[in-house]
């Protein structure tokens, strides 16, 4: 469901939401139609909602990573005009 690789979160949409609606209990007094209606949003919701979350995961996650490799370069040319 969840994975993390190296500092990077991502989680499984599909498997998100339905652990998610599998959850959910049908009040007394709601129809059946009217039950599968809001399971069927609240897994629409939570699944695009995940993949949403994954790709600002991975663009933060890549912003970092060219972050830090511009840091590096900085450091390296400090270093090398002001031995």
């Amino acid at each position: 469901m969840v994975k993390m690789l190296k500092n990077k979160l991502e989680i499984d949409p599909n498997e998100f939401a339905m652990n998610l609606i599998k959850s959910t209990v049908k009040e007394p007094g709601d129809t059946n139609q009217r039950f599968i209606k809001e399971q069927l949003t609240l897994y629409l919701e939570s699944y695009y909602l995940i993949k949403d979350f994954n790709k600002l995961e991975t663009s933060q996650f890549e912003t970092m990573k060219h972050q830090q490799i511009s840091e590096l370069f900085d450091k390296m040319l400090v270093r090398r005009f002001n031995p």
